[in-house]
């Protein structure tokens, strides 16, 4: 270890009605953060609420995650969305989640946009203006989670907006530094030790090797970790125990 405590974030709050996606409170105490549905990709007022109340009561960092209005394909499909709607379609999803937060006590430290949208950000200036303007109209305080050397980032940092590098844990990359598409076989990463193998290796080292074995810089201030990864638990407690070594 560098000494620099490891700071994970997770996607949650994905649950919608009856459906539970993924056990949340169990993954509450190995995290840092969580980014919560806004209820575009997933989510609705009932299970945000309840996820809110777990993170203040674990007292980890609460975030947006905000979508395309994409229900149906999880917001892993891209739109094509002009830039002004879109900065509404956004706008709505943070004010939304600032009212429930603040409902509750707590206070919204961050946005990760989600799925499509946050890759899509990454590389086209329009998206990443629509989310930058978004936040921007509501708090000059909220961070921003983007990735190392993305559009979304430099978007960011021109307004004056604080960044967090964001990279990922359980996530595959490409050379240029984009994620492995998940159509491809082994872009998630669900073997434990191979996890913190990568993790450690990006926080250590600042580096990441590639799927097509290229050693890449990376720089990252936080580490995500998909809760609807069936060996999320798994890779946190590797983690977590190499930390404590």
């Amino acid at each position: 270890m560098n000494g620099k405590r490891i700071h994970i974030n997770c996607d949650m709050g994905e649950s919608f009605g009856r459906y539970k996606l993924v056990d949340d409170e169990a993954l509450m105490s190995y995290i840092s953060a969580c980014n919560i549905a806004c209820g575009f990709h997933a989510g609705d007022p009932i299970v945000i609420d309840s996820t809110i109340k777990l993170a203040i009561a674990h007292g980890v960092e609460i975030g947006a995650h905000p979508s395309y209005p994409d229900l149906q394909g999880f917001g892993r499909r891209t739109m094509d969305i002009a830039e002004d709607q879109l900065e509404k379609i956004i706008r709505y999803q943070i004010s939304a989640m600032l009212g429930m937060v603040s409902s509750n006590k707590g206070q919204l430290r961050h946005v990760k946009p989600h799925g499509a949208l946050y890759n899509k950000a990454s590389a086209h200036r329009p998206t990443a203006r629509a989310i930058v303007r978004a936040i921007k109209s509501l708090s000059s305080d909220i961070v921003l989670y983007a990735p190392y050397h993305s559009v979304m980032a430099e978007e960011a940092q021109n307004a004056n907006l604080q960044v967090s590098f964001e990279a990922f844990i359980d996530r595959q990359y490409n050379n240029d530094l984009t994620l492995v598409s998940r159509s491809i076989d082994g872009s998630v990463i669900t073997d434990a030790t191979t996890a913190k193998n990568h993790v450690l290796r990006m926080h250590n080292e600042g580096h990441v090797l590639t799927l097509q074995k290229e050693d890449v810089t990376i720089q990252a201030d936080t580490y995500c970790i998909h809760g609807d990864n069936p060996s999320a638990i798994a890779i946190l407690q590797s983690i977590k125990n190499e930390s404590a070594a």
